[in-house]
């Protein structure tokens, strides 16, 4: 009886000094994990929220890249942090396909990280270089080159196992045309040879083709899923023109294992207030990304949700951790 009461007691008493914590947290500076080369699609739209955060909370929170391997390295920086608040990390959909082909990170691994907040959903496209591909303005013209040409598309990919890898198969699967992945370190770098027309296509967003699209040195030549992107409300999608293939792309911040509740709700609740902030909101809508938000708990089974869906592409395009190199 004794000890049960003791129990009850210490488990009170460590309930009030972890919230005393957050109430004081964050004291120091905050390490913000981008488990991607700088320059990418998650930097620009990061820097808006930490803008935010230090304006609310009078701490930065600073970008560490540690980008390689499709993501997986940060994302097992993160996983091996102290669960103290002071290490977060912001990654996209991607982060739902290591499991497949990392043993080190398989499912029960991942899901062990705490989902704080899905910041923003992303329109995505098949993005194609006018350089390398100067006639083919759609879909059916880019088939139509791949089934001329056998062997000769290259996909460029933001590293190996990662989500625009596993999409340029799967556009490769439900087209009949070969398509060959070309492994980068980041979006930026696949970018740079998209753009001369050292590779052909890319899947990627919207919000980190539009700069160059406007420039004229990339081209969209459909958009993913199921609905039209408000951003180019006239380009048919995937779907409608008879291809399922889909790029469920947001951007989310995660904790490590074991992160105290009240340092989760307090980084949920500031993260929250940066996402509808009106002028992060207005940018975000003009770069094809919609602000999302929302609680813990929606972001976690969105999370767990993408973890299955994933599993199902990778299955269904018998991409194996031999497809990693």
């Amino acid at each position: 009886m004794r000890g049960g009461v003791a129990k009850v007691i210490g488990l009170a008493a460590l309930a009030l000094n972890s919230a005393a914590w957050s109430q004081s947290y964050p004291g120091r500076p905050v390490s913000v994990v981008i488990p991607f080369a700088a320059g990418g699609t998650t930097d620009g739209e990061v820097r808006l929220y930490t803008d935010k955060l230090l304006a609310s909370l009078g701490q930065p929170f600073v970008m560490d890249f540690r980008g390689g391997v499709g993501g997986s390295i940060g994302l097992a920086y993160v996983l091996k942090a102290a669960p103290d608040g002071y290490t977060l990390m912001v990654s996209n959909s991607g982060m739902a396909i290591f499991p497949n082909f990392y043993p080190q990170l398989n499912h029960s691994v991942v899901s062990q990280l705490i989902p704080v907040i899905e910041l923003s959903n992303r329109a995505t496209g098949v993005i194609t270089s006018p350089a390398g591909l100067p006639n083919v303005y759609s879909l059916k013209e880019l088939i139509a080159y791949g089934k001329a040409n056998p062997g000769k598309l290259a996909c460029n990919t933001a590293g190996a196992g990662g989500a625009s890898h596993i999409n340029c198969a799967a556009l490769a699967n439900v087209t009949g045309v070969p398509i060959l992945p070309v492994h980068y370190k980041g979006v930026a770098q696949g970018q740079i040879d998209l753009i001369a027309g050292r590779t052909h296509v890319s899947v990627g967003t919207l919000f980190n083709a539009m700069t160059q699209v406007k420039a004229g040195k990339l081209r969209i030549i459909a958009t993913m899923g199921e609905h039209r992107s408000s951003l180019l409300p006239d380009l048919a999608t995937t779907h409608e023109l008879g291809y399922n293939v889909d790029y469920p792309n947001w951007l989310g911040a995660f904790v490590p294992p074991r992160t105290p509740q009240p340092i989760v709700d307090k980084l949920n609740a500031e993260f929250g207030k940066a996402v509808k902030a009106p002028d992060v909101a207005a940018l975000l809508e003009k770069s094809g990304a919609a602000p999302v938000g929302g609680s813990e708990a929606s972001f976690r089974k969105r999370f767990a949700n993408d973890l299955v869906y994933w599993k199902k592409i990778v299955e269904a395009n018998n991409i194996t951790a031999s497809d990693m190199n």
